[in-house]
């Protein structure tokens, strides 16, 4: 979303915090309220971020996942009340993060900003410096984000997600902390026992490991946090002219 027409939309059929839209107006964002998600389709251009109250959903948390591939940007599931199954069900979804009612504008802003520059951070790289990690049967575009399979099949990952596989490609063969992989998702703030971290790494094997039920490129290292096992070969993007089909 691009200024001076930056906004947050809120989708939530209870009345909204003033002190919210005061604190965002500051930074020059609007908050626009809808109040159920068919009233979607009247939004035209992207938000700066998405925030919906999880009792809209009515318990169907597969409307978390067309969001996230409808709308790129941090989508931030609230709740009235704090319930450890929601909330792992809407990040399982594909939600970006789960925040308990009462919301603090410091904090909602500070979060929102984190989980936007993830999504940025490679935007800045030009054509030239682009490269192609490839492991497995997949191939990462840093610069671009995106990540493919044999068949040129893009793969949808959430930021948290993405952040997590690259930290992984960059360390093959490693163990890497829970403490580390909660700083490379920008929830350092949280107990290092948390299952965010988990949840976020259940469902990225999912979507590349080849047996769920056997894990073989992300292991469990007990009492230790996680290793990525794939051999990483990298690539300058510039050196092939074109994407590598196989």
């Amino acid at each position: 979303m691009h200024s001076p027409h930056k906004y947050l939309l809120l989708i939530d059929d209870s009345p909204w915090d003033e002190q919210l839209a005061e604190y965002f107006a500051k930074f020059g964002y609007k908050i626009i309220q809808l109040h159920h998600l068919s009233e979607l389709s009247k939004e035209v251009e992207q938000p700066a971020a998405l925030l919906i109250n999880w009792s809209i959903f009515q318990a169907d948390s597969s409307t978390v996942d067309s969001l996230y591939h409808r709308y790129h940007v941090p989508i931030i599931i609230i709740s009235d009340e704090s319930d450890e199954d929601t909330c792992v069900r809407m990040l399982e979804a594909g939600a970006d993060d789960f925040l308990i009612k009462p919301l603090h504008p410091r904090e909602l802003h500070a979060r929102i900003s984190a989980i936007t520059r993830r999504v940025q951070r490679s935007n800045q790289d030009t054509e030239q410096e682009k490269e192609v990690l490839i492991f497995a049967d997949w191939r990462l575009y840093p610069a671009s984000r995106q990540v493919f399979n044999r068949a040129n099949q893009e793969l949808q990952l959430s930021a948290g997600e993405y952040d997590l596989l690259l930290a992984f490609i960059r360390q093959p063969q490693r163990v890497l902390g829970r403490e580390f992989l909660l700083q490379i998702t920008k929830n350092s703030d949280l107990n290092p026992f948390d299952r965010r971290i988990d949840v976020q790494i259940s469902r990225l094997r999912q979507k590349i490991e080849p047996d769920i039920k056997k894990p073989a490129l992300i292991k469990t290292i007990r009492n230790g946090g996680y290793l990525f096992t794939a051999r990483v070969l990298t690539i300058k993007e510039s050196e092939t002219g074109e994407r590598l089909d196989h």
